[in-house]
């Protein structure tokens, strides 16, 4: 089973990955399995504009990376091991999510 999650990015992601996303993801796909896939995106991304992702990607040695992530409008305890559900809307906030 599937399901669809958006993503709005802060405006570090949005330079290579635009305003949002929404990506179909398998059931009980945590927040953090699904920053990874983000992350990889980031890396690609700069990788074929020539830009430096070192401070853009959301997380740090499997941690938040300067970044506060909302589920659904507020920041869920146990933030990374949060499992995602169908419509569930992540959102980076205040003004810097990278390094």
């Amino acid at each position: 089973m599937t399901i669809k999650v958006t993503v709005n990015y802060d405006y570090t992601q949005k330079e290579l990955l635009g305003e949002k996303d929404v990506f179909e993801i398998p059931g009980g796909t945590t927040l953090s399995g699904l920053l990874r896939k983000i992350d990889i995106m980031i890396i690609d991304a700069g990788k074929s504009r020539g830009i430096d992702t070192t401070r853009k990607t959301t997380l740090a040695e499997g941690n938040l990376n300067a970044c506060v992530v909302f589920v659904n409008g507020s920041a869920p305890t146990g933030m990374l091991e949060q499992e995602l559900y169908e419509g569930d809307t992540i959102e980076f906030v205040y003004g810097f999510c990278g390094g």
